[in-house]
C-alpha cells in the first residue's frame, strides 16, 4: 500500500528559498514530525532544478571518526565530484590510518564541505539529518569540541545547507546563531486530502494523531479498511502496534539521553498522569526535594521530552504521554483502557478525568519553590 501523502503547506517552497541562498537553516521537531521527509522532498526539488543534493544521516554516520568520514564520502556521487577526487582520496587515507588520524580525517572532511560549492558545474546542497549527533564524535581524541569546527564549516558555505534535528534545545545550546524552522503539527487542512480518501474526518485525525505525520500515517492506513478512527487508534496503541512501538522507542531514546534515569521515569509518569503541574505539585507527588526535582525537570527539558510554559510542564509529544499513561506503569494496559483512550482521542467522547489529589492551600514557603525556575 502506498503511504498516505501528508504535506505541510508551503514548507518545501520555504526550504527551497533558504537553500538557494543564505546561511544554514535547521528543521526541528520531535521524532516522527516529518523532518526526514522534508529533507528528501527538498532534495528531489533541488535535483529537478539542477542541484546535486548530498544526504547524510548523522544518527548512523557519526559512530566513529573514520566511519563518519567514509560515510560522508560515500554520500557524494563519484560521477559528480571528479575535481574533488584528490581531496576525497586524502580524507579516505587519513580515515584508514588508525585512530590517531581520525580527528585529521574529520577536519579534512569539514574543510571539503566548507568549499564544496559546485560539482561538475552544478550547485551542491548539503542535507544533514540529526545534526546534533556530531557530538557522538566528541569522545574521540582531538574532537572534544567537534561541534565548533563543524559549525564553522557549515557557516562558511554560501548556499544549499539544510539540517534537521529532533533535539532543538541541544542545537540551540551548541549553535545559538543558527536559524531554525520549527515544524508544527499538521493542521486539519494539511491532513484533509488523505483523510477524505480514507473516509476519516480531518479534524478528528488531527486530534487523534496530535498532528504528527508518523502517527497520522499509521492511523490512516489502519482506518482505511473501514474500521474507523477509534478502532485504528486502539489497534495501533495496543501492545505491539505501530504507534505503541514508535512511542516506546521515543520514550527509551529520550530517557537514555537524559540523566537521572529512574527518577526521570517517575517525573514523566507524574506529568503523563496530569499535565500542567508546576514544580510545587511535582515535589509533592514525587516526594523528593525541590532541588532534585528541578534537576530532573531540567534534564528532561534538555532532551525535549517535556516543555515548560509559565512554569508548568507538559509533553512535547502528546502521543508519548498516552503511551506512558497506558504502558509505562509496570502493569499491562487492559484492553478496555486502551479502547477508552481511543474513544477520548478519536471517538469524540471524553474519557473519565484522571484522579487528582484534593485541592489544598500551600504550606508556608511552598510558593517559593516555583520561583526557583
Amino acid at each position: 500500500m502506498k503511504p498516505p501523502d501528508l504535506r505541510r503547506r508551503g514548507l518545501t517552497e520555504e526550504l527551497l528559498l533558504r537553500a538557494r541562498g543564505g546561511k544554514p537553516v535547521v528543521l526541528t521537531g520531535p521524532p516522527g514530525a516529518g523532518k526526514t521527509w522534508a529533507l528528501r522532498a527538498l532534495g528531489e526539488e533541488l535535483a529537478r532544478e539542477g542541484w546535486v543534493p548530498i544526504h547524510l544521516d548523522l544518527m548512523g554516520a557519526a559512530s566513529s571518526p573514520d566511519r563518519f568520514a567514509i560515510a560522508a564520502l560515500a554520500a557524494m556521487p563519484a560521477e559528480r565530484f571528479g575535481k574533488h577526487l584528490a581531496r576525497a582520496t586524502e580524507i579516505r587515507r587519513l580515515a584508514g590510518s588508525g585512530k590517531d588520524r581520525g580527528a585529521a580525517a574529520v577536519q579534512a572532511l569539514f574543510d571539503l564541505w566548507s568549499s564544496l560549492d559546485d560539482a561538475a558545474g552544478r550547485p551542491v546542497a548539503l542535507l544533514l539529518d540529526e545534526v546534533t549527533e556530531i557530538r557522538s564524535l566528541a569522545y574521540f581524541a582531538g574532537l572534544r569540541l567537534v561541534d565548533k569546527p563543524f559549525a564553522a564549516a557549515l557557516g562558511a558555505r554560501r548556499r544549499g545547507t539544510v539540517l534537521a534535528t529532533s533535539y532543538p534545545t541541544l542545537a540551540r545550546r551548541l549553535w545559538p546563531a543558527l536559524d531554525a524552522i520549527e515544524l508544527p503539527p499538521l493542521a486539519a487542512e494539511d491532513l484533509a486530502p488523505a483523510a477524505r480518501a480514507a473516509r476519516v474526518d480531518p479534524e478528528s485525525l488531527a486530534r487523534a494523531s496530535f498532528g504528527w505525520p508518523r502517527y497520522a500515517r499509521a492511523l490512516l492506513e489502519a482506518a482505511a479498511p473501514g474500521g474507523g478512527l477509534a478502532s485504528a487508534w486502539a489497534a495501533e496503541m495496543a501492545e505491539g502496534g505501530r504507534i505503541e512501538s514508535a512511542c516506546r522507542h521515543t520514550y527509551e531514546s529520550l530517557l537514555l539521553r537524559s540523566r537521572g534515569y529512574g527518577m526521570s521515569k517517575a517525573v514523566l509518569g507524574a506529568v503523563a498522569h496530569e499535565e500542567g503541574l508546576n514544580l510545587t505539585a511535582l515535589v509533592t507527588r514525587l516526594g523528593r526535594t525541590p532541588g532534585a526535582v528541578r534537576d530532573y525537570l531540567g534534564w528532561l527539558l534538555g532532551v525535549d521530552a517535556l516543555r515548560m510554559v509559565k512554569k508548568r510542564y507538559s509533553y512535547v509529544d502528546g502521543m508519548v504521554r498516552w503511551w506512558v499513561r497506558l504502558h509505562g506503569r509496570g502493569t499491562p494496559a487492559a484492553e478496555a483502557e486502551v479502547r477508552a483512550a481511543a474513544q477520548e482521542m478519536a471517538g469524540g467522547r471524553e474519557a473519565p478525568p484522571a484522579e487528582a489529589e484534593p485541592a489544598r492551600a500551600p504550606a508556608r514557603g511552598e510558593r517559593l519553590i516555583d520561583d526557583l525556575l
